[in-house]
C-alpha cells in the first residue's frame, strides 16, 4: 500500500504537469577512461603576463596560523631584512585578501604582483590572514601566499608583518629594482 496521502499525490501531479515522458532503450552507454587524454599543466612562458617564473610546489611545506613566514634571497643584504622585518619601510601597496576563496586569491595575488612590478613598486604588504574560518587545519590563503612568492623571481623577500599590520596574518614583500 501506499502512504502518500491524497494531497501529496495533488501536489506532485500539478508539479510535472505538462512533463514529458522521455524515449530510453535503457542502453547504458560506459565511456572507458584509458581513451581519456590526462590533462597536461602548462608551464608559463617567458611571454606570459603571469609573474611566477618557477614552480616550487615540491618542496612546499605547510604553515599553521601563527608560525611567523620569512623567505630571502641570498643577494638580500642582512640590512635590508632587518628593516622589512621591524617595517621600516613606506608604502601604498597593500592587498587584503579575507574572504576570498583559494582560487580567487591566487588570481588576485598574481594580477597585484604583476602590477606592482610594471609599477616598480619595492615594498608590498600582503594581508592573508590566519585562517580561522578555515576548515582545514591549515590556514589556506597563508599557505597560498607562502607557496606563491617565492616563485616570483622578482620578489627579494618577505616575512611576517609586525602585529600593528596584522602579524602573522601579513606579510612584507620586498622588490627588485627594475633595471
Amino acid at each position: 500500500m501506499s502512504n502518500i496521502s491524497d494531497e501529496d499525490k495533488s501536489l506532485f501531479a500539478e508539479a510535472v504537469q505538462g512533463v514529458q515522458k522521455l524515449n530510453q532503450d535503457k542502453k547504458v552507454v560506459s565511456h572507458q577512461t584509458s581513451s581519456l587524454k590526462p590533462k597536461v599543466r602548462r608551464q608559463p612562458s617567458l611571454n606570459d603576463k603571469s609573474p611566477y617564473g618557477h614552480s616550487i610546489e615540491t618542496s612546499f611545506s605547510q604553515v599553521t596560523a601563527h608560525e611567523s613566514l620569512t623567505y630571502q634571497q641570498p643577494s638580500v643584504h642582512s640590512q635590508d631584512m632587518k628593516r622589512l622585518k621591524n617595517g621600516k619601510f613606506h608604502t601604498h601597496w597593500q592587498l587584503d585578501l579575507h574572504g576570498y576563496t583559494e582560487e580567487q586569491a591566487d588570481k588576485i595575488l598574481k594580477d597585484f604582483l604583476t602590477d606592482a612590478i610594471q609599477q616598480q613598486a619595492r615594498y608590498l604588504i600582503i594581508v592573508h590572514g590566519k585562517g580561522y574560518n578555515s576548515k582545514t587545519d591549515f590556514p589556506i590563503l597563508k599557505n597560498l601566499v607562502n607557496q606563491r612568492l617565492p616563485q616570483v623571481p622578482q620578489v627579494l623577500a618577505y616575512c611576517s608583518a609586525q602585529p600593528k599590520d596584522g602579524g602573522t596574518g601579513a606579510v612584507y614583500v620586498f622588490l627588485k629594482k627594475k633595471s
